[in-house]
């Protein structure tokens, strides 16, 4: 099998409310739809969603680089994933966001070909994750009484947007633990909003309540940081902009830095990319989360694939799908009932795509 043809589509995708983080107020999405066609007719799909503030990367700048990858990779045997990823890296620094939406193509091409379920062809045997929901940044009463209705609708795990103002961040939490009380663990990410002072005083008043995890409070490269508030909490620590690579998750686990790694497909290069760290951190005992940016369901559906096939990742945070209009073109691969996705067996990622 060979590597007939890759094309990238941009599309834009709507929000169905605003989504306010450190980083601003999200309204839309673009992202980068790939189809790989094989000279045997088979074909692979897979997204790249890029965030700068994060990867670095914009659908122009993809743009730009799918023509360098796509001349490099043409031909190849797409079942070869490691040697496509090295033939990747060799024409361009970065781009992990790209290189993880060819990869995702390339590991449903491969569950086509085996007639396997991603999350089987990988090794797993349960079809099924739990992932939390985020709350966004927003008035404190509206974010608990927002907190209450995902409860409701059967969320077991809100992931709640801190950053901006202390004073706020602080009374929001009050607020989403006192509604919530003990039927939902509560994750708080200040998305490197946070300095180190901050973060152990607001995590120390809230010790022994159901805010079980603080993610990502410093920026990316506080590591030593990292390790003083690791120390001073109760709660678990999870870095997400630190951690890209497996040499990343080396880096912040032997230095004592994390509790919790959060992957995400965006930041790794994809599914292969994945591996790596998930193995770097379940070596030293370290569970992971996987996360996303804003992908469709065509990402988040392989998130799930790799969270399913793994028991060390522990949480899911993959909720971008039920923030979004969904577009008429792209269904199936899983369904939903409250936080609870069941993968579908189909081969590959088992989805319908129309692009």
């Amino acid at each position: 099998m060979q590597i007939k043809q890759i094309i990238g589509k941009a599309v834009n995708i709507q929000l169905t409310q605003p989504l306010k983080v450190t980083f601003g107020e999200i309204q839309s999405v673009e992202s980068l739809m790939i189809k790989i066609t094989t000279d045997t007719g088979l074909i692979g799909y897979g997204e790249a969603c890029p965030f700068e503030p994060v990867t670095g990367e914009s659908i122009e700048t993809e743009k730009v680089a799918l023509t360098a990858v796509s001349k490099a990779i043409t031909g190849e045997n797409p079942l070869c994933i490691e040697r496509v990823h090295s033939l990747m890296d060799s024409q361009t620094v970065g781009h992990t966001a790209l290189k993880a939406g060819i990869d995702i193509a390339l590991y449903d091409l491969m569950g086509k070909a085996a007639n396997l379920p991603i999350y089987q062809l990988l090794g797993g045997s349960d079809n099924q994750i739990h992932t939390d929901i985020t709350i966004s940044i927003d008035e404190p009463r509206k974010m608990a009484n927002e907190a209450v209705d995902y409860v409701s609708k059967g969320f077991s795990a809100l992931k709640v947007k801190t950053g901006i103002d202390q004073q706020s961040d602080e009374e929001a939490i009050r607020e989403i633990l006192n509604a919530v009380g003990n039927k939902a663990l509560v994750k708080i990410d200040a998305n490197q909003g946070w300095n180190a002072k901050q973060t152990i005083r607001i995590l120390n008043e809230f010790q022994n309540t159901q805010l079980q995890i603080v993610e990502q409070p410093l920026p990316y490269w506080q590591h030593e940081e990292n390790k003083v508030i690791r120390s001073a909490i109760m709660q678990d620590l999870m870095l997400d902009e630190s951690v890209h690579t497996p040499s990343d998750a080396y880096q912040v686990i032997s230095n004592g830095e994390a509790d919790i790694v959060n992957i995400k497909l965006m930041k790794s290069a994809g599914i292969f990319g994945a591996e790596g760290i998930n193995k770097v951190a379940e070596a030293a005992g370290i569970r992971c989360m996987i996360g996303c940016m804003a992908e469709t369901r065509l990402g988040i559906c392989a998130a799930a694939h790799f969270a399913a096939a793994h028991q060390n990742v522990a949480f899911c945070d993959l909720d971008s799908f039920l923030m979004f209009k969904e577009p008429d073109w792209l269904s199936g691969g899983f369904t939903n009932e409250g936080g609870l996705l069941t993968l579908s067996d189909k081969p590959g990622l088992g989805m319908t795509i129309n692009i």
